[in-house]
């Protein structure tokens, strides 16, 4: 009896394949789009992760100095005979291909067992590692962006992306730098050392930094990407409700002569649940090959924003786990089952005849109206919850979230009283079946029109929010692009003969100077100006000391 029923029901799609490209294709974008921004959040904190167990030395505490420089030589040496069980770290970053790499440099006789490098790095090793002439360790992908280095490079494939691990005498060499950036803390310390202030009072323990001051600092950025991605996940929704809604009209007859037949309402959803179970585990499969392609390509990119922002340092290549494949085939699922729940619950509830009579179809659909009316009221209330309650972007989204979802929901009643408002207040037979039969379309029509609702509020609420910011950046960049000209050199040894050639042809000449480097932690670039009234008058500071320009000269 199953059968027969299962082929009486997926004909419609063979006569209709457009319908069925169209929920295929529907469900596979909601399901690529939602499952490719997922895998880039879970690849970029999977590497957070991996940084921050080498970096914090898997949760030690670290002796840094006051001023944030580097700590010199015979400091560390007066701590070791001090009894204080300290390992040296030297940290900084090197010119690589596509950008810089971070540069470790370690001691491997010192450095703690809790530590993740101690892990990696296996003993036989140390030989070679030892000495200013000592190899680099790094991954694959690293390692390939170090041209120079064949000779000296070992690849280590646990080791986090973008990082080169060292010792330290190779790592101050190839930085120019001397001293330590830090130095590790053992856990266990002898009880008798003394007092950090009587050894070295300008060094202060600091505890260690974790994946989780990472994820915090990049929270905001990936919280925008999980809703754009829950957005586009949305908008395919809608697509396949439509679709599906669609189907279940057009196979009114069908579903009568079914039940006519003696098949029960049961057997009748179970049939429709395995119809569409089969095309979400389709078209979910099509949905996570796109989504891969999509976070294989866009991965690079995010990963260079993340690290130019934030100093973060995320793998340009997916490693995804099977849960990922097994995450995204049960969304695809999860969307077929919400989009068709409506669709199923009036198939499920109407009496054998009624589905081919189009007055309990508009009965079943002011039954979910009502439905859609509590469910707006959810929405409002948690929305004025995160009024008065919340605070940050986490409650700015639910307050947007809230008040759209609320507006879409609300939309079909209201449409419905509008339609029933006209139809009282029309003369004549002809406006009475106009109303009538626009009122009949309103149950196939509310879901896209809803989504249409949510389209227009995005495109509005993203157009007006990137016009805003792209006029205050070109605000911002008239104020101090404030020079005629600019010139980037290449080669310092033409910066001469290029300011004599200029001097003559200008009013002034004013070299900038700029490096990469790191202030508290994070990415930074400092430059430097020369004294000119041009930067007093254009440059406005968010932050100031009295007199600053005139301190600065």
């Amino acid at each position: 009896m199953i059968w027969p029923v299962l082929t009486a029901l997926m004909s419609h799609w063979r006569r209709r394949p457009f319908q069925l490209a169209t929920l295929l294709l529907g469900l596979s974008l909601a399901t690529a789009l939602w499952s490719g921004v997922q895998a880039i959040n879970a690849e970029a904190r999977k590497s957070y992760a991996e940084a921050a167990s080498i970096l914090g030395g898997g949760g030690l505490s670290e002796l840094v100095r006051n001023d944030g420089g580097m700590i010199p030589v015979k400091t560390y040496a007066a701590l070791r005979r001090a009894g204080w069980l300290a390992s040296p770290l030297v940290d900084g970053w090197l010119r690589a291909d596509g950008g810089r790499i971070r540069l470790l440099g370690m001691d491997p006789f010192t450095i703690p067992r809790e530590t993740s490098i101690s892990a990696m790095v296996e003993p036989s090793l140390y030989p070679e590692l030892i000495g200013s002439d000592g190899i680099l360790l790094a991954n694959p992908e690293t390692a390939s962006r170090l041209p120079g280095f064949e000779d000296r490079l070992r690849v280590i494939r646990d080791l986090a992306p973008n990082m080169v691990l060292a010792d330290t005498t190779t790592a101050q060499e190839l930085l120019s730098v001397a001293g330590f950036s830090r130095l590790f803390l053992a856990p266990d310390q002898p009880l008798q050392r003394p007092e950090l202030a009587s050894v070295a009072p300008e060094l202060a323990i600091r505890p260690s930094a974790t994946a989780s001051d990472l994820g915090r600092l990049t929270d905001s950025f990936h919280l925008n990407l999980t809703a754009f991605g829950l957005l586009s996940f949305a908008v395919g929704l809608a697509i396949v409700h439509g679709t599906v809604g669609l189907a279940f009209e057009q196979r009114r007859p069908v579903l009568r002569t079914l039940r006519a037949l003696g098949v029960s309402a049961r057997h009748l959803v179970l049939c429709l649940i395995a119809e569409l179970l089969t095309l979400a585990l389709v078209a979910g499969a099509l949905g996570i090959v796109a989504g891969y392609v999509m976070a294989a390509a866009l991965l690079p990119d995010v990963a260079a924003t993340l690290r130019g922002l934030y100093g973060a340092t995320v793998n340009d290549a997916l490693r995804l786990s099977p849960l990922w494949w097994l995450g995204g085939v049960g969304i695809a699922c999860l969307g077929t089952a919400v989009a068709a729940a409506n669709g199923l619950w009036r198939v499920a509830r109407m009496p054998p005849l009624s589905p081919a009579r189009p007055r309990a179809w508009i009965m079943a659909s002011s039954r979910a109206m009502r439905w859609q009316a509590w469910g707006a009221a959810i929405f409002l209330a948690a929305a004025l919850c995160a009024v008065t309650v919340g605070g940050g972007l986490v409650s700015g989204f639910v307050l947007v979230g809230g008040f759209l979802s609320a507006a879409a929901l609300l939309l079909p009643m209201i449409l419905s009283t509008l339609i029933a408002v006209a139809a009282r207040w029309s003369r004549g037979p002809v406006g009475q079946w106009f109303w009538a039969d626009t009122r009949q379309q309103l149950p196939g029509l509310s879901l896209a029109l809803m989504a249409l609702l949510l389209a227009l509020a995005a495109n509005v609420g993203v157009g007006t929010m990137v016009a805003s910011f792209r006029a205050t950046f070109a605000g911002w960049l008239d104020q101090r692009l404030v020079s005629d000209l600019y010139v980037t050199v290449e080669d310092e040894a033409d910066i001469p003969a290029l300011m004599a050639f200029l001097e003559d042809k200008s009013d002034a000449v004013l070299p900038i100077w700029h490096i990469d480097t790191e202030v508290m932690g994070a990415p930074a670039e400092i430059y430097g100006v020369v004294d000119h009234p041009i930067y007093a008058a254009n440059w406005p500071l968010l932050s100031a000391l009295p007199d600053t320009w005139n301190r600065l000269a």
